[in-house]
């Protein structure tokens, strides 16, 4: 027995030394108490000190709490409001739901002639891209159609008309994370813009907007400067009744590599129509009338239908990259289809309660005002991002979808460059969450000990470098995966 003893402690002593996460920074944590005092100790750190932290973390196999620190309190919780609206939307919409486009006409079609007006309906579809834009165009051609007498009719009528979310604020930048919403919209409603420069000193640089459309304006008032001296672009976009304008000012010196730009658009509808338009012309498809916005009739033919991915592969795109755009689009989505046209965000919101309150989390304990977390209106605690976290963790029909729509820890979306090879690696998948002052981390790890744990740091600061608080939290993350509960009666 002791020589069993002996081996074991010695094979302690080479785990201790040899499995840290990173060598000689953090070994193995062995037992709860352990655990508890290496993060305290973590939170001394004075850049903490004009902020507030909350943290909770609680070990989906046994059940217990491993760690507790103001975990009732509220925070601002920034994008790890997104944990909500998806799990929401995984246990409403179901993960296999699918949006979906519509073309439909209000005449009839005789030897390639369309006579009438063309519809094109969105019902919140958040990743309709240009590609499939241009299928869907393709199988408008494969029908026939040649010639459409009537107007091109965007009807988004699926959702309500407000463009941006709750408390956004009024002036809202011209950034692709401000993505405007709309149920019918293309290329998460941004444009992209390339900028090189020209070949000679003084020449305008090069613009090229992907997609070329003429619901695109350019106004470039750059110019190209020799190399060696200093430059700066500004791309700004300005919103049009019909028409977006997009403004190039500043300088691009010779040589440099080609510059992209994504800048969000102000009329999703029209912008998705006009694009569409433009597909139709290269498949010379020709459009006597105008593109304009409206209401597709009853009893119009339908001609084309085109079905998104599943929900449970949109979600990953959400929440690994956290898109703003598709957050929204989602609430509205449930609104919508479980509360009734048109979707709204506060029918969206209303079924985010009715799932807290399934939960057990009563509505006056919190505000949610979005379904992205870009408001700074939006509160939450540790312990009720823990409640979603175990919840859907536990439901065996929903826990994959959830899961993989994380990112993981050092290899995808938002944590791709954090702990990368360190012991931390792949065991832990998580939720980011940055705004000004702001900053979360909410998801699960493995322990070396082979146990899961569901966490939420929630960290509202002030005169701290975003960096820093970000090597904080991945302390305490280092120390999640570290933790082993007992050896031998040691805890």
């Amino acid at each position: 027995m002791k020589r069993y003893i002996l081996l074991f402690s010695v094979l302690l002593t080479f785990l201790i030394i040899f499995a840290s996460p990173i060598r000689g920074e953090v070994s193995l944590v062995i037992g709860v108490k352990d655990f508890r005092e290496k993060i305290d100790l973590i939170l001394r750190d004075k850049c903490l000190a004009n902020g507030k932290t909350g943290i909770k973390i609680v070990s989906l196999d046994h059940g217990d709490i491993l760690y507790d620190y103001n975990s009732n309190d509220l925070f601002i919780p920034a994008s790890n409001l997104k944990l909500i609206t998806t799990a929401a939307a995984l246990l409403n919409l179901h993960p296999d739901y699918r949006f979906k486009t519509t073309l439909s006409t209000d005449g009839n079609i005789n030897d390639g002639v369309l006579e009438g007006n063309l519809y094109i309906k969105g019902f919140g579809d958040p990743m309709l891209v240009s590609e499939e834009l241009w299928m869907m165009v393709k199988d408008l051609r494969n029908i026939g159609i040649k010639t459409i007498t009537g107007d091109i009719i965007a009807d988004d009528t699926f959702f309500d008309s407000e463009r941006v979310g709750n408390g956004w604020g009024k002036h809202i930048g011209p950034q692709a994370y401000n993505a405007r919403i709309g149920a019918l919209s293309l290329n998460f409603n941004t444009v992209t813009v390339y900028v090189e420069p020209g070949r000679e000193e003084g020449e305008r640089p090069i613009v090229i907007l992907d997609p070329l459309t003429r619901f695109i304006n350019v106004e470039n008032m750059a110019v190209t400067i020799s190399g060696g001296k200093g430059n700066r672009l500004i791309v700004d976009r300005v919103g049009g009744d019909k028409r977006d304008t997009i403004i190039i000012t500043g300088k691009i010196a010779k040589g440099k590599k080609r510059k992209r730009f994504y800048r969000n658009i102000s009329n999703p509808p029209f912008y998705t129509a006009a694009v569409f338009r433009d597909f139709l012309a290269r498949e010379n498809i020709e459009v006597k009338g105008k593109v304009t916005a409206g209401i597709q009739p009853e009893g119009v033919m339908e001609l084309v239908v085109h079905d998104s991915k599943q929900l449970s592969l949109i979600i990953r795109g959400l929440n690994k990259i956290s898109n703003n755009f598709i957050a929204e689009q989602i609430l509205k989505t449930m609104g919508a289809e479980i509360e009734g046209e048109p979707g709204t965000a506060a029918k969206g919101l209303k079924i985010v309660y009715d799932f807290m309150e399934k939960l057990g989390i009563d509505k006056g304990v919190y505000t949610i005002v979005d379904g992205s977390g870009l408001s700074r209106k939006n509160r939450l605690s540790a312990d009720q991002l823990l409640k979603v976290l175990v919840y859907m963790y536990n439901d065996f029909m929903l826990q994959p979808e959830y899961l993989s729509s994380l990112s993981v820890m050092g290899i995808d979306g938002s944590l791709n460059d954090r702990l990368n090879n360190t012991y931390a690696e792949r065991k832990i998948r998580s939720k980011t969450g940055t705004l000004y002052g702001v900053n979360s981390l909410s998801g699960y790890a493995k322990t070396t000990g082979g146990e899961i744990m569901a966490f939420s740091i929630l960290m509202n600061y002030k005169g701290c470098d975003p960096e820093k608080i970000m090597a904080i939290q991945n302390k305490i993350a280092l120390l999640m995966v570290s933790f082993y509960r007992e050896v031998r009666g040691i805890r």
